[in-house]
């Protein structure tokens, strides 16, 4: 059971560590020359250590658990990797493996993992609640999840609700096709003699085309669901709500609807894209404005972060920065043990180059346009066309370039890059911490768990709620 004073002291926990590496946050890489960032690690007394370790330790900073601490590690710098750990590493993980014969049509490894881990999850939710007998699938895309759920759980009726109509169409023409490889399968596993099968029983299964939005937040859903798709399922019969990979603020409006709506009985969602989050107004920063801000598309709404009554209090603000941060992959960084690409030591030099050469420094976004330059000569061609702005001598960008190019400073770019990946997963856990006491403030017991393979889907954790 979940205690309201343990996520408490984890939410301030990380609050702490947020303010305190700042630096580290709201410090864009792209400055890391023009503003003289390893400055910081120097004063911390970590520079010497973090320049003596290989490139495979290098490699491992990103996550807490294979950062390379030694007896050499600097007290101040272990106790910031155990700290960062700590505000995430008491959710439980679920391990299972894919059964023999899993139907994978169409899926890719991740998608064929986290459809069978989130299907599972959802299934012995049902089992152990035998009163529900409908599954409301929001962001359902192609269908994968939702026609899992179907297939697997005789008798349950499930909606998977998507805003774009080819995603429903698309769906139910693979529906078919899966319940024929499905079927055998099925059988086998359940040892099902084929002459005792009510195949009328399963694959329940509707696609309809929505868009969520905060309108539909009430306590008819369940009945606006029904309407919308023709009765598939009861106006009155209890339901789970069910997000997988709920982008944005679309997870706060699941807990939002699942609170409102007296039929839906259980939530199981899975959040991602924070960088897509809307956030309330700022009244106290905890983090310095970055060069760019984080919009703010309806601050007053009621899912905008926070949503919890304790963070409301002493609200935090994110800016654009730390929620790209939340979306990164700690665990699959680590695990590829490689540094990052050449390019993003060409947009720091290129920024110190626009700084010397025009009198007005853009605000620019250089993207993809140049991710894929050999030398830093073809990086600053594709990057001023890009920009819209006139090319520079070939003799200027050469001499810009190797004022930096001695190994020793890319590498100190690279440093610290993979430091700040360390705290993805503190501000992750914020958010998470956010959308679990504001259940609690609803009287409601919430619980998250590592449910995928965090190298295998980055955003692993799911948020489960039962009501009474």
């Amino acid at each position: 059971m979940v205690q309201r004073h343990e996520l408490e002291f984890t939410a301030n926990k990380c609050k702490d560590l947020l303010h305190q590496f700042k630096f580290l946050i709201d410090s864009p890489l792209v400055s890391f020359l023009v503003d003289n960032q390893w400055q910081f690690l120097e004063e911390l007394g970590w520079a010497h250590y973090l320049l003596s370790l290989s490139d495979r330790d290098l490699s491992l900073i990103p996550d807490p658990k294979t950062f390379p601490i030694t007896s050499d590690t600097p007290p101040s710098l272990a106790q910031f990797v155990s700290d960062c750990l700590s505000t995430y590493s008491s959710y439980p993980s679920v391990e299972s493996k894919l059964p023999p014969g899993f139907v994978t049509l169409g899926m890719s490894p991740k998608k064929q993992h986290e459809v069978f881990r989130m299907g599972q999850a959802v299934k012995s939710i049902i089992e152990r609640n035998q009163h529900i007998s409908q599954v409301i699938d929001f962001g359902s895309g192609k269908g994968y999840l939702p026609e899992y759920i179907a297939l697997t759980s005789p008798g349950i009726k499930v909606v998977g609700l998507d805003r774009e109509a080819v995603n429903s169409v698309g769906g139910l023409q693979r529906n078919k096709l899966m319940e024929k490889l499905w079927l055998p399968l099925f059988r086998k596993q359940n040892n099902v003699n084929s002459l005792d099968f009510d195949k009328n029983k399963m694959n329940h299964y509707c696609p309809v085309t929505i868009e969520l939005k905060e309108e539909h937040i009430s306590e008819d859903f369940v009945q606006n669901i029904s309407n919308i798709s023709d009765g598939f399922v009861s106006a009155n019969s209890n339901s789970m709500l069910v997000g997988l990979h709920a982008c944005g603020d679309l997870t706060s409006l699941l807990l939002q609807t699942f609170l409102r709506c007296p039929q839906l009985k259980s939530i199981v969602a899975v959040g991602c894209c924070y960088h897509l989050i809307t956030q309330k107004e700022r009244t106290q920063s905890y983090m310095t404005d970055g060069p760019h801000k984080q919009k703010l598309s309806d601050p007053n709404s009621i899912h905008a972060f926070p949503t919890s009554k304790f963070l409301q209090q002493s609200p935090i603000y994110f800016t654009r920065n730390a929620l790209n941060l939340a979306s990164q992959a700690p665990e699959r960084m680590s695990s590829s043990q490689s540094l990052p690409a050449k390019n993003l030591f060409f947009r720091a030099v290129f920024q110190v180059l626009l700084r010397d050469q025009f009198d007005t420094v853009p605000a620019c976004n250089v993207g993809h346009s140049a991710s894929t330059a050999s030398s830093f000569q073809d990086y600053c061609t594709a990057a001023f066309k890009k920009l819209k702005l006139n090319d520079v001598a070939d003799s200027v960008i050469e001499s810009c370039y190797e004022r930096f190019n001695d190994g020793s400073t890319e590498r100190r770019l690279y440093i610290f890059h993979q430091l700040r990946i360390l705290l993805a997963r503190v501000i992750e856990s914020l958010i998470l911490i956010d959308r679990m006491l504001f259940l609690l403030d609803n009287e409601i017991e919430p619980s998250v768990l590592g449910l995928f393979d965090p190298v295998v889907s980055p955003r692993c954790y799911v948020l489960v709620a039962e009501k009474s």
